[in-house]
């Protein structure tokens, strides 16, 4: 009786998470121009099966919309969830105000080791400027966070996301041989492998260059973070996304988010974006423009 009451209570949780994820991200889309389609999902006909690739796993392939999420804790920490309940969880000094925070008011929204509340405090774009402002590339979080949408192209061997944002992307082997050149160097987005967990692909990117942040407001991760994110197509138009952050050095404890992405109509395709192209704060000087730090932990 425990362990279903314990099974209601976890389903219960993940839907209420997603209905709100969902809420906020079309209210965000709308604030912000994220989405080109206002209509969406109106009068489209009852989903069909979760399509399949010829080896039998599910097929990602489409134009998804990916929610805009500016703001991966949300208010006071409402949106990071256990990794292993999936459910909310506290840590000390949850949700208090960070009265000696730089920039926009802060509160101490995650599970912050003390190198991570410094750099969470410390992030002031305005005046110290943001790499995504000087359009650099916004990292591997902040790709999926964007509110332009993203293409997936899916084969048996590999995966590909095809951001609009910038017109980026980020390719991964499924091939469970591949192995990337121990040489590389660290990077903006990092480097991806993956692994079926039955019908879930499990992707983890490591490998970071420490220049990025989580998400637009600025929440810090370490260039030793290992970003997990989880995709279940649960029907024709439909994808359950987990991310969790494992970043010892910036956070107490691993914290995760719980996302739906839903399909784009078929006449919304992918367009072409140049931040660069009149970008006349950027070409004037009018905002402040961000430099490489000196050191990068």
């Amino acid at each position: 009786m425990t362990m279903r009451w314990n099974s209601v209570r976890f389903m219960a949780a993940v839907a209420a998470v997603l209905l709100l994820n969902l809420g906020v991200a079309a209210q965000e889309a709308g604030q912000q121009g994220g989405g080109r389609s206002p209509q969406r999902g109106a009068n489209l006909p009852p989903a069909g099966p979760t399509p399949r690739l010829s080896d039998g796993k599910p097929d990602f392939s489409g134009h998804w919309n990916n929610p805009y999420t500016p703001n991966m804790a949300g208010p006071k920490g409402a949106s990071a969830l256990d990794p292993t309940t999936r459910l909310p969880f506290d840590w000390p000094h949850k949700g208090e105000p960070l009265l000696d925070a730089k920039g926009q008011p802060k509160t101490y929204d995650l599970p912050y080791t003390e190198w991570g509340l410094k750099q969470w405090k410390e992030y002031d774009p305005e005046k110290n400027g943001d790499y995504a402002g000087s359009c650099l590339p916004f990292g591997m979080s902040r790709n999926i966070n964007s509110p332009h949408g993203v293409q997936i192209v899916h084969s048996n061997g590999a995966f590909a996301f095809l951001f609009e944002q910038n017109t980026w992307f980020h390719w991964i082997s499924l091939d469970p041989n591949f192995k990337w050149p121990a040489d590389l160097p660290p990077s903006w987005t990092g480097v991806s492998t993956a692994h079926w967990d039955g019908d879930t692909l499990v992707i983890e990117t490591t490998g970071f260059n420490g220049y990025t942040r989580l998400d637009t407001i600025g929440h810090p991760h370490s260039k030793d973070m290992k970003f997990i994110n989880t995709f279940t197509r649960t029907d024709s138009r439909t994808i359950l996304h987990t991310v969790t952050v494992h970043d010892p050095k910036a956070y107490t404890h691993d914290w995760m988010n719980v996302r739906t992405w839903t399909l784009k109509p078929a006449n919304d395709v992918i367009m072409e974006y140049s931040c660069e192209e009149n970008n006349v704060s950027l070409q004037h000087g009018t905002i402040t423009k961000w430099k490489y730090p000196e050191t990068v932990d």
